[in-house]
């Protein structure tokens, strides 16, 4: 597996969000935003926001 991933998945309430799968860390970590459409999630990752909100994340993690 790459050292990072991003996936969009469907939530329990039907709702869309991005999560990052990092390597060494067994839960993958939800982005902060949820989407009514899985379109409007993968656009979202497209946007600076996103970059921005990944690399806080892998920061945040990775030790």
């Amino acid at each position: 597996m790459a050292e990072e991933k991003v996936t969009v998945e469907q939530l329990l309430n039907g709702k869309w969000a991005c999560f990052l799968h990092l390597q060494g860390h067994d839960a993958p970590i939800n982005l902060g935003k949820e989407f009514k459409k899985e379109e409007m999630a993968e656009n979202w990752l497209n946007v600076s926001e996103s970059v921005t909100a990944i690399e806080m994340m892998v920061r945040k993690y990775k030790k």
